[in-house]
């Protein structure tokens, strides 16, 4: 850090007005009208601690223009696309076995209720109804199931005791 940067975090320089404030970033970053960039610089003429504040706030901008990422190890990319790929196998990984378990159980009730859609005496939107509770139960059934062992793998607070 330069010694001028230093000023700028220990100096507690403020605008005489919060609207003064932002009207010198605006004006910093040429947003303001001709008009308001008028009265900005005839205040800033007669308002030493708004002028101080734009002289902080243009050294401010201009070392964070100046600033550049750091460019990373080849070992952190590989470590991140490992990290991408692993998230995205085992979000397939999910969908699939969810998927599976949904249509296992679809079977296994179908299976179990057989007699109840083969009966001809029980109407067609009955059936569809009783179908779709089904499905729809085993739906909800598997994704909380999964949820709850996501959350039991991930919970920062499963070792407190209240």
């Amino acid at each position: 850090m330069r010694p001028e940067d230093e000023n700028i975090e220990t100096k507690n320089l403020e605008p005489c007005e919060r609207a003064w404030g932002e009207r010198i970033s605006a004006g910093i970053d040429g947003e303001l009208s001709p008009e308001d960039a008028s009265a900005l610089e005839k205040h800033l003429s007669a308002c030493p601690s708004c002028r101080e504040f734009k002289e902080a706030l243009e050294r401010m901008k201009g070392a964070t223009m100046q600033m550049k990422f750091a460019k990373l190890p080849d070992e952190a990319w590989r470590h991140y696309w490992t990290g991408i790929y692993n998230r995205l196998e085992r979000g397939i990984g999910w969908l699939i076995l969810s998927l599976g378990i949904v249509i296992l159980s679809c079977y296994g009730l179908y299976r179990v209720f057989i007699d109840f859609f083969a009966d001809s005496d029980i109407s067609i939107w009955v059936r569809f109804g009783v179908g779709f509770v089904m499905v729809g139960g085993v739906v909800l059934l598997v994704s909380i199931v999964r949820e709850k062992i996501f959350r039991g793998k991930h919970e920062r607070y499963k070792e407190v005791d209240l």
